[in-house]
């Protein structure tokens, strides 16, 4: 009888390691996800960064709008740099007055930004199943793309056709 109880225990302990065996470890999964999740976060950082060093009154932000350059028209986005800038310094009508998508545009940021974060401690915290927070998290992201950069695409769509 005790045979055949380690001989059951020797085949299960078998059976559970072949199947660890098969499956990818779910450790490097959460380290990937969690590396996306801070990848984004900091590039938001830097974007709000470069909101808040840039002045403004002193117009002195380094990077310009290729398509006024070109075309000599402004697009969607011109005004975004100074816009977020004033929203950064708490004055949100002078932002609208740059880019009255700009407060949207920051608004989407900003939740992107406690998005990813909250997503950071809650895989620091809980157990999780990563596929299905994946998903929630991908549709949330497109919805919330789709709802502060609509104008935009229409804008652009226009061009188009």
């Amino acid at each position: 009888m005790k045979e055949l109880n380690w001989k059951r225990k020797e085949l299960k302990k078998k059976t559970l390691q072949g199947k660890n065996n098969t499956t990818p470890e779910p450790s490097n999964d959460k380290r990937t996800y969690l590396a996306i999740n801070a990848i984004f976060a900091g590039i938001i950082i830097l974007v709000f960064m470069y909101s808040g060093f840039f002045c403004p009154e002193k117009n002195d932000y380094p990077i310009e709008c290729i398509h006024e350059k070109i075309t000599g028209e402004p697009c969607p986005s011109c005004g975004l740099s100074r816009s977020f800038s004033y929203i950064i310094r708490g004055d949100i009508s002078t932002a609208a007055s740059y880019n009255e998508y700009g407060l949207r545009v920051f608004l989407f940021f900003l939740f992107q930004l406690v998005m990813r974060v909250s997503n950071i401690v809650y895989i620091l915290r809980k157990p999780f199943h990563l596929r299905e927070l994946t998903i929630i998290d991908s549709v949330i992201a497109i919805l919330t793309f789709i709802l502060a950069f609509r104008q935009f695409f229409v804008y652009y769509l226009q061009i188009l056709f």
